[in-house]
């Protein structure tokens, strides 16, 4: 039933921190339900946009899954992704691409945050290297987005894919005015916000 599959960086080495009761799942799950502290919700990037797309929402009864591009907790820090990434992503992908097997019907709506998430996909649907140090702001403002893709899988189905970029919230994104024609990336992700949103409304109303 899911419409749309969130890709973000990964877990989030703050989670191993945490020193609540229960699970870190049920945390994020009440946190993603009821908004939950401002300071966890900044530290679960992208969960502020998320909500901000979707509103308050329940991760395990939704029409969006969230998963990440980097399926393991990094072992010091969140830093170590960059050491990992290239050895790593390829295996994560073959999940990646299970999940975007399993989940939606004959298309599903992909929102990638930040760099290491749209590597993956580009990479999943593209053919793309998977580490080529790409600059996430040139990509959305040379890019028409969402961009769609008809992927194969290697059972012989396929499925549309309409990939949506988003910035990761945490990272500073050079802001670059209108310039031969070109958008600020916050002018290209306001107008994917919209899209999506509106996109929602449909599906709620039964059109």
């Amino acid at each position: 039933m899911v419409d749309f599959l969130v890709v973000s960086q990964e877990p989030g080495f703050w989670l191993r921190s945490l020193s609540t009761s229960g699970s870190i799942e049920q945390r994020l799950s009440r946190i993603a339900r009821e908004g939950g502290p401002p300071d966890d919700i900044k530290l679960a990037n992208p969960l502020s946009k998320i909500l901000q797309i979707f509103s308050k929402f329940d991760p395990a009864d939704g029409r969006a899954y969230w998963t990440h591009a980097l399926k393991c907790v990094p072992v010091t820090g969140d830093r170590d992704i960059n050491k990992e990434w290239r050895k790593a992503a390829t295996r994560c992908e073959e999940h990646f691409l299970d999940e975007l097997k399993l989940f939606g019907k004959a298309e599903l709506n992909v929102l990638a945050f930040g760099k290491y998430a749209l590597e993956l996909c580009l990479h999943a649907l593209d053919g793309q290297d998977i580490d080529q140090e790409l600059s996430i702001s040139e990509f959305m403002q040379s890019s028409r987005l969402p961009i769609t893709y008809k992927h194969r899988f290697k059972d012989g189905t396929s499925k549309t894919i309409n990939l949506f970029v988003f910035t990761n919230p945490s990272s500073e994104v050079v802001k670059v005015m209108r310039s031969g024609g070109k958008m600020t990336v916050e002018e290209i992700q306001d107008l994917e916000i919209k899209r999506i949103q509106e996109m929602l409304l449909k599906k709620r109303s039964g059109k």
